[in-house]
């Protein structure tokens, strides 16, 4: 030790220097790692957080294909208004058959197959 700096420091203050240094680099380093870390567990929560709102909005869409299929089959098993029986229909019907009979003749509509169920 001939730098005259370096004899005015005693072993005790190089020694505590020294460590001083190594242990500032070692939490450094463990800072930079829990930093990393961090940044990890949050890009991993944005993730599941990201996946659980495709989940609820996958489970909304079921429901409501559920619900439309629920309603159509619901609309399918109810009994349909059959329009050849109902009575305001069947009068329009031979009313409008008269109209034609008078302009066309009385043979008009009479090869017409009135039996619709046949159909």
């Amino acid at each position: 030790m001939k730098d005259p700096l370096l004899e005015s420091y005693t072993l005790a203050d190089l020694l505590y220097e020294f460590y001083d240094r190594v242990e500032r680099r070692a939490a450094e380093e463990e800072r930079l790692k829990e930093e990393e870390l961090d940044s990890e567990v949050a890009k991993d929560q944005a993730n599941l957080d990201w996946a659980e709102q495709m989940e609820a909005a996958e489970l909304k869409e079921k429901q409501e294909r559920d619900k439309l299929k629920a309603k159509a089959a619901s609309e399918e098993a109810a009994p349909k208004e059959d329009p050849t029986k109902n009575p305001e229909n069947v009068k329009w019907m031979e009313e409008q058959l008269r109209i034609a009979k008078e302009q066309f003749g009385e043979s008009f509509g009479e090869d017409l197959e009135l039996d619709f169920e046949k159909a």
